[in-house]
């Protein structure tokens, strides 16, 4: 009877994660990045989002490249931190 309740945890465990969690990356554009420490602030914004596991910002494309799980965070959660950081951002086309 104990294995059968442990089992029963177990498949009820494993069945309430979302099955189309993944790890994705996404190419943000971002408005108003004119100086040294701009890029610093905006990967800085993105980085305290959880499920962010990393940030690669270019100052001189206007662009952060964000690689996320998209279990724990989404590309409208990327937007606000950078938009709330003074930096207005859209996913690149």
């Amino acid at each position: 009877m104990k294995q059968l309740t442990l089992l029963a945890t177990a498949v009820l465990l494993f069945a309430s994660s979302p099955a189309s969690a993944a790890i994705r990356t996404v190419t943000l554009t971002v408005e108003n990045m004119t100086c040294v420490t701009c890029g610093p602030v905006v990967k800085k914004s993105l980085s305290r989002i959880s499920g962010v596991t990393a940030v690669e910002v270019s100052a001189e494309a206007h662009t952060a490249t964000v690689t996320y799980d998209d279990a724990k965070t989404s590309t409208k959660a990327l937007i606000a931190a950078t938009t709330n950081a003074g930096y207005p951002s859209q996913v690149r086309k």
